[in-house]
């Protein structure tokens, strides 16, 4: 490690008045401050509650992809897998955690009647059941095993009573997925309006809903609408949305980007229970914007901590909660949304309880939080931030944190 000059000449000019034995135990403890400093920022765990504790290497082939924003933990043929939807070669592809080699893979077929057009989200059920989504619609929804083989489609029926009659903008993806439960597919769907429009957010919103696959209906639920926090604002897009998982007490946790309080729902989206947990990164609450340009949204989203995804750990029974922190926004180079990336992050870890055990810094420009996942073995992080310098097309690292 470098020292830093101007230290390095004053322990010059005192080494002459100095004891040899005050100016090495001077030298020695600038050292041990600044190694300290570093190991903080790199987030390896500077109290012990997350901790590095292996790595793993994703061996790419030439139809793998290294975005893994639509992916999902599970058992495949007796093997922890990391299941991934490549949107570029349309297919499923399905990676061992323990030796980072892709050992099956889905393809999915654009013409002909088992086509599988738009993809948009998946979830897998189990071997047999394997859940494919269509992009903002859950029109021809596939349900296929391992195989390929699609056994039914649905098309359930929409709601004419909602804002846009008939239209469920469905979406699922790593940071908000579609869950399967009790015979009904549970999701949540995305605002179909510009949400830096004054009055927007106060409309009477049903974010959150369920399919009954026994008679394809969807029901939507009443309380699913934005937090009061945003209904007296106007903000961007990026800021006006959440992140959201079930827990293994089939309760919804959401975390929404705006807003410090995480929010606990039971399965059928009743008796809310606010848990307020501020990161300690967070200086300002985000003020509301009206109409404003490109620039003007890329400024509030980089300048302002927020948090952007929350996950579960159910093998610790804890959750991790993402606060990507804000900086000064740069007109000049911070031009479109992927500058996000270059901003530092803190993960937050909260016990069964929702006590906050600890929040650690992590810098940017190296790990891509959204491609985040828990396994067997910890928390991983995958290099895979668009700045990282060493992204390698054949391969992508993940670094495993243990979870104390």
């Amino acid at each position: 490690m470098p020292i830093s000059p101007i230290f390095w000449l004053i322990c010059m000019n005192l080494r002459s008045s100095l004891k040899r034995v005050n100016y090495y135990s001077l030298l020695i403890a600038y050292i041990l401050i600044s190694c300290t400093v570093e190991k903080e920022k790199a987030g390896t765990g500077f109290e012990s509650n997350l901790v590095l504790a292996d790595s793993l290497i994703l061996h790419l082939d030439a139809r793998s992809t290294p975005e893994f924003n639509f992916h999902q933990v599970s058992k495949f043929s007796g093997n922890e897998s990391l299941i991934n939807l490549n949107l570029v070669n349309k297919s499923l592809d399905f990676f061992s955690l323990s030796t980072g080699k892709m050992f099956h893979r889905i393809s999915f077929s654009s013409e002909g009647p088992g086509a599988v057009a738009d993809l948009g989200g998946f979830y897998y059920l189990n071997e047999d059941s394997i859940f494919v989504f269509q992009k903002m619609s859950f029109y021809n929804t596939a349900l296929m095993d391992s195989k390929g083989i699609i056994h039914k489609k649905y098309s359930p029926i929409g709601i004419e009573s909602q804002l846009m009659p008939g239209l469920i903008n469905h979406f699922s993806n790593s940071t908000n997925p579609t869950y399967f439960v009790n015979k009904s597919l549970y999701f949540d769907q995305g605002v179909l309006k510009d949400t830096a429009v004054p009055g927007v957010l106060a409309e009477e919103y049903q974010l959150s809903g369920k399919v009954n696959l026994t008679n394809d209906t969807i029901k939507l639920f009443p309380n699913s609408g934005f937090p009061n926090y945003y209904v007296d604002k106007a903000l961007p897009i990026y800021i006006s949305i959440s992140s959201r998982i079930l827990d293994s007490n089939s309760k919804w946790i959401y975390s929404w980007n705006a807003l410090d309080s995480i929010l606990v729902y039971d399965l059928e989206m009743n008796n809310k229970r606010p848990i307020y947990s501020k990161s300690k990164y967070k200086i300002n609450d985000i003020h509301s914007v009206t109409n404003t340009s490109l620039s003007g949204a890329l400024e509030l989203v980089i300048s302002n901590t927020h948090y952007v995804k929350i996950i579960y750990d159910p093998h610790k029974n804890k959750y991790i909660r993402f606060a990507q922190i804000g900086r000064t926004f740069d007109p000049k180079v911070d031009n479109n949304i992927s500058a996000i990336f270059k901003n530092d992050f803190s993960v937050m870890i909260y016990d069964e309880n929702w006590e906050l055990q600890d929040e650690y810094l992590f810098a940017g420009r190296t790990y891509n939080l959204y491609h985040s996942f828990i396994g067997e073995k910890g928390l991983y992080l995958a290099k895979t931030n668009p700045f990282y310098k060493n992204l390698n097309e054949d391969k992508v690292v993940f670094e495993i944190y243990e979870i104390k």
